[in-house]
This record gives C-alpha cells, sequence and structure tokens, in this order.
C-alpha cells in the first residue's frame, strides 16, 4: 500500500530525529533542562528531559508534509488534528519548562477534545457484543471530551520508568498500522507509521539507563495521538465506525488503562487524595519492589503485543468470542494486580 516515496520519506525523518534527540542531549545539560530526583521519583541520579521534542517536532512535520501531499490540508478535519496535537505537545514542553498550572493545562486539552470532536468525528455511538450499537445521546461530547482528556493524562502518569511510555507507544501505532493494512487506509498507516518510526529512534536513548526521558512535551502529544486514533480511524474508514475504533483503541493501551484505573480506584478504596502525587502505579510498585526499569518496561512491552493480538481477535471474531476475549484479558490483568502484590510481600 505505501508508495517508496513515503518509505523513504519516514526513514529521513527517522534519522533526523536520532540526530535531533543526540544534539537535544547536550543543549539540555548545558541549560539544565533536567529532572531531579525526588522521593516519587523512579530514577536516582538527574537526568535530561523533555527528549520527546524530538520525535514530537519530526512526527508533526512530517503530518504536514504528508497531508500536503496528498492535498488534505484544506479538510477541517486533518487541520484540526495537527493544530490540536500541535497545542498539546506544546503545552508539554512549556510544563517541562516552567510547571503550568493543572487548570490552564486541563482547559487547553478539553478545548483540543472539543476540537477533535467537532472536526473529525463525534463519539455519537457505542457498542457491547450482542448490543447493537446504541446513541449516547446527550452524553456523547461529555464521554468523548473524557476519553481524550482522560487518556492523554493517563499516559503523561504512566510515563515514569525507562522505556515503558515507549515500547507501548511501538505497540499502539504498530497495532495501528496492523489495522490500516488490513482495512486499506493509507492515511492511517502513515500516520501510525511516522510515529512508529520517530518513537522506535527515541527508544535508543529512552531505554535503561535512559540517557534522557521524554518529559511532558513527549507523553502529552503521545497520549493524544493514541486518544484521537480512534476517531481519526473512524473518520477516514468506511469499513468501520467510532463504536468499534473505540474499542481497538481501548485495547491496544489497555496495560496502561488497567494500571491507571485499578490504581485509581484502590486508592480511593483507601481514602487517599486521587489529586495528590504518588508512586502506587502497579509499574511504579515494582520498582519500590526491586524491579529494573528493563525488567518493567519488557513486562509491559510483553503485556501490550498480547493486547495487540486480542485486538486483531476482537475486531474479526464473534460476539461470544468477543466476550471470551474481554473476561481473560481481565482476569490476566488481575492476575497481574495480584502477582504484584505477591512479590510486594516477598
Amino acid at each position: 500500500m505505501p508508495d517508496l516515496t513515503i518509505i523513504v520519506g519516514i526513514i529521513f525523518i527517522a534519522g533526523c530525529n536520532y540526530l535531533a534527540t543526540g544534539w537535544f542531549i547536550k543543549y539540555a545539560r548545558k541549560n539544565n533542562i533536567t529532572d531531579i530526583p525526588t522521593e516519587r521519583s523512579s530514577h536516582s541520579t538527574p537526568t535530561p528531559r523533555g527528549g520527546g521534542l524530538g520525535f514530537v517536532l519530526t512526527s508533526i512535520i512530517a503530518f504536514v508534509v504528508y497531508f500536503a501531499r496528498e492535498g488534505l490540508l484544506t479538510s477541517s478535519g486533518y487541520l484540526a488534528f495537527i493544530v490540536t496535537i500541535s497545542i498539546v505537545a506544546s503545552l508539554g514542553w512549556f510544563d517541562d519548562r516552567k510547571n503550568l498550572s493543572q487548570i490552564i493545562r486541563f482547559t487547553i486539552q478539553v478545548i483540543a477534545a472539543a476540537f477533535i470532536l467537532f472536526f473529525i468525528t463525534g463519539l455519537k455511538t457505542f457498542s457491547l457484543p450482542y448490543v447493537q450499537e446504541f446513541s449516547l445521546g446527550f452524553f456523547s461530547p461529555f464521554l468523548g471530551i473524557l476519553w481524550i482528556t482522560g487518556v492523554t493524562n493517563i499516559y503523561n502518569f504512566m510515563d515514569g520508568v525507562d522505556g515503558i511510555a515507549t515500547v507501548q507507544a511501538l505497540t499502539a501505532s504498530g497495532g495501528w498500522v496492523v489495522f490500516a493494512l488490513l482495512w486499506s487506509e493509507p492515511i492511517l498507516f502513515t500516520l501510525n507509521l511516522i510515529v512508529f518510526a520517530t518513537v522506535l529512534i527515541f527508544l535508543i536513548y529512552n531505554w535503561a539507563p535512559a540517557k534522557i526521558f521524554m518529559g511532558d512535551v513527549g507523553s502529552l502529544f503521545l497520549g493524544f495521538f493514541f486518544a484521537v486514533m480512534p476517531f481519526i480511524a473512524a473518520y477516514v474508514s468506511e469499513e468501520t465506525t467510532i463504536a468499534s475504533t473505540l474499542w481497538i483503541g481501548v485495547i491496544l493501551l489497555w496495560p496502561f488503562l488497567f494500571d491507571s484505573s485499578s490504581t485509581l480506584v484502590r486508592r480511593l478504596r483507601n481514602g487517599e487524595n486521587i489529586f495528590k502525587a504518588h508512586r502506587s502505579h502497579l509499574y511504579q510498585r515494582l520498582n519500590i519492589a526491586g524491579w529494573s526499569h528493563s525488567e518493567i518496561s519488557t513486562l509491559y512491552l510483553a503485556f501490550a503485543l498480547f493486547c495487540l493480538i486480542i485486538a486483531l481477535f476482537y475486531y474479526y471474531e464473534s460476539d461470544i468470542v468477543q466476550i471470551l476475549l474481554l473476561l481473560f484479558l481481565l482476569i490476566l490483568s488481575f492476575l497481574y494486580s495480584w502477582g504484584v502484590q505477591i512479590i510486594e510481600k516477598k
């Protein structure tokens, strides 16, 4: 499906990101753009942050060039995607430098999410196995905004050990590439292949022991990108709807979504302030229990690859198989949570 020009172009931007990230490490050290360890940190030495700026800039430039080449920049939907993801990434960059107010961050994210729902497609319907698609009615915009802002921030919260957010991005973008090939959707394919290639290069610098962290600029960009991907997929494809693509988005990001949601429930049950910073995510508890960054990220990589396989079967199988797959995924996830408790006790 992709032509040679696109492949060569993606290899070129991957090379540019390699050089840009290498340069940024020196720049960050010189200008003190550094993550200083605190009692909540999972690392022990000061490390440059904001390194996601390299793959963010190269990806956005590649998006613009690709859309221009295909004559899509005049489309309000694609233009809204470029503008909103650029704003969210810029928000992350300023936060890396000056620690923005939570109110400012959330307000801008809500506005960006609203633009996506208005100009691309809204979360108008939902579906469950054995249940036909049903309208969300009045709740449609609120649930759409909740999904986009929620996933964006969850991704940001989960970027806590070397490589973990990077490997999740590789499997999620890789998963969307596979679906794009199955659906013969070049736009979905190219967008995700761009992110896959640039993030793969970043992993060279981000794998334990990390030479640089992606920072909020990188994690917010990736979180927003994957939150919006179900809407982009439904927008470009005639074979599917947002009710179906949202399930794909959920399953591809399940390791992060389960870790964050189960942690939130546990903290609420314990009467903790959920708005206070903490170190009680499952991956953080593994790290406190003695697991290395590379061991944790490898575990999440394996979990995410398994979820990719589940997503493929879920989309193409019957209702009963879909229910069994979701139940199996839930059981496996709770077994993982239980395993973390056992490791802590030891």
